[in-house]
C-alpha cells in the first residue's frame, strides 16, 4: 500500500514537473493548463495523469492538435521511481526526501534531452539536496556489500558519525573529477560544464566509488543508445529495410544521426545514477568491488 500511494503521488507530481519543464524560461508556472495549439483552458479530466493522454489519442480535444508524448512519459516515469522509493527498505524521512531528489533528476533530464542544456537552478538544488539526504542520512548506500568493501566505498561516510566530514565533501568532486577534465581540456566541445556539475550531485548521493561507477557507466549507456541511433541511421539500415518494405515507408524509417550529432549526456548521467541508486537501495551487492581492494 506504501508503494502505491508513492506511486499515485509520483503520478500527480509527475504532471506538475511537466508544467516546469515546459514553462521553464519562458512563462510563469501560475496559471491554468491550456492546449499549447490553441489556447482552450484544459478542463479536469483532460489532465489526469497518463490516462488523459491516452484516451485522447495524444490529441487536443478542441483543435486535435498533437500533445507531446513527454507528458506521460514524465508522469509515468515520476510514478515508477517514486513507487519504488515507497517501496524500499529506506525509512519515511528518507523516502520523501529521496523522492524531492528523484523530482529534480526527473527534470534534469527532460529539460536537458529537449534543449541540450541544464538549468544552473536545478542542478545546484539537486546538488543541494543530494548533500542534505548523504548528510541526515549516513546509511551505506552500498547495504549488500560485506563490511569491508562497504568502507572503501563510502570512504567518508562510514567515517561520518565519527565527524569527518571533509571526507564525505570530496564524494562529489572525486565523482565530478573526470567530466571536468573533459570539459577543460576540450573547452567545452567534448562535455558541456552542465553535466560536471550535475556529476557532483551525483558524487554526494552515491560516495565516491559508486559516484564513479555511475559516471563511467553513463559513458557506456551513452556509447550503447549511440551506436544504436547511428546504425538506424546508416546506409545498411536503409538497404536492410528496403529487403522487406521496397517503398516509400522504407525512407520514413529511418534516423538522421551521424558521428557528429550533439546528443545530451545528462539524460545519461542520471539514467546510471538511478540504476547505481536503486540497486543499492535494495541491497544489490557489487562484489566486483573486492577485486580492487
Amino acid at each position: 500500500m506504501v508503494a502505491l500511494a508513492f506511486g499515485v503521488f509520483g503520478l500527480i507530481t509527475g504532471s506538475f514537473l511537466n508544467v516546469i519543464i515546459f514553462r521553464h524560461g519562458a512563462r510563469s508556472i501560475g496559471g491554468r493548463s491550456g492546449c499549447m495549439s490553441c489556447g482552450m483552458q484544459l478542463p479536469w479530466y483532460d489532465m489526469i495523469p497518463v490516462l488523459s493522454w491516452l484516451a485522447l489519442g495524444g490529441r487536443c480535444r478542441f483543435c486535435r492538435g498533437r500533445i507531446s508524448s513527454q507528458y506521460p512519459l514524465v508522469e509515468a516515469a515520476t510514478g515508477t521511481l517514486f513507487a519504488l522509493v515507497g517501496a524500499s527498505p529506506l525509512l519515511l524521512p528518507q523516502k520523501v526526501l529521496g523522492c524531492a531528489v528523484l523530482a529534480l533528476l526527473i527534470c534534469v533530464a527532460a529539460y536537458d534531452f529537449k534543449h541540450t542544456i541544464i538549468p544552473d537552478r536545478w542542478v545546484w538544488s539537486f546538488n543541494a539536496l543530494a548533500f542534505v539526504f548523504a548528510s541526515a542520512f549516513p546509511w551505506h548506500l552500498a547495504a549488500g556489500i560485506p563490511q569491508g568493501d562497504c568502507d572503501f566505498l563510502c570512504l567518508g561516510y562510514s567515517a561520518w558519525k565519527s565527524g569527518a566530514l571533509q571526507l564525505a565533501l570530496l564524494a562529489g568532486p572525486i565523482a565530478a573529477a573526470p567530466l571536468f577534465a573533459l570539459w577543460l581540456f576540450s573547452r567545452g566541445r567534448w562535455m558541456g560544464l552542465g553535466d560536471g556539475k550535475l556529476a557532483l550531485g551525483i558524487g554526494w548521493l552515491l560516495g565516491p566509488a559508486l559516484g564513479l561507477l555511475a559516471v563511467f557507466g553513463a559513458f557506456v549507456i551513452g556509447a550503447v543508445v549511440s551506436l544504436t541511433l547511428i546504425f538506424f541511421s546508416s546506409q545498411q539500415w536503409k538497404k536492410i529495410l528496403r529487403l522487406f518494405t521496397p517503398t516509400s515507408i522504407s525512407q520514413r524509417l529511418t534516423l538522421g544521426f551521424t558521428m557528429k550529432s550533439e546528443i545530451p549526456f545528462g539524460p545519461f548521467l542520471i539514467a546510471a545514477c538511478l540504476l547505481v541508486w536503486f540497486a543499492a537501495m535494495y541491497g544489490v551487492q557489487f562484489p566486483f568491488f573486492s577485486l580492487i581492494i
